[in-house]
């Protein structure tokens, strides 16, 4: 009985394991057919409530200010710098109420998606 019942174990445990690779890729196909895969230049970092960042080598570059004194920067800008210092890990991070974004500089005006979540929710 316990051969038996070790078995079905298995079985289970490896239908579940098939099922979470299978989730898994079909989230990223999804994600990667979606419109923001890439920043377009003129968008802008910031995302209202919750925090948006430019880093590179995972220090802050540039943060949304949420005084209104400032206008946000925009991707367009990030590159300038980023151009200015090529070899460095840029990366622009959006991270809102109910989704937060995050891109890598892969090259010269290509800023791809390599994180995605479900924000501070």
């Amino acid at each position: 009985m316990g051969t038996k019942l070790e078995s079905v174990t298995r079985a289970e445990e490896v239908a579940f394991a098939r099922a979470t690779v299978s989730i898994i890729a079909k989230t990223r196909r999804h994600w990667a057919m979606r419109q923001d895969r890439f920043l377009a230049p003129e968008a802008t970092i910031s995302v209202g409530i919750g925090y948006a960042a430019l880093t590179r080598d995972g220090e802050t570059v540039y943060e949304e200010d949420h005084t209104g004194e400032h206008s946000p920067m925009t991707v367009e800008q990030a590159e300038r710098l980023a151009r200015r210092e090529a070899d460095h890990d840029w990366r622009i991070h959006l991270v809102a109420q109910l989704e937060d974004r995050h891109y890598r500089r892969v090259g010269a005006g290509r800023w791809i998606i390599y994180e995605r979540g479900y924000g501070m929710s």
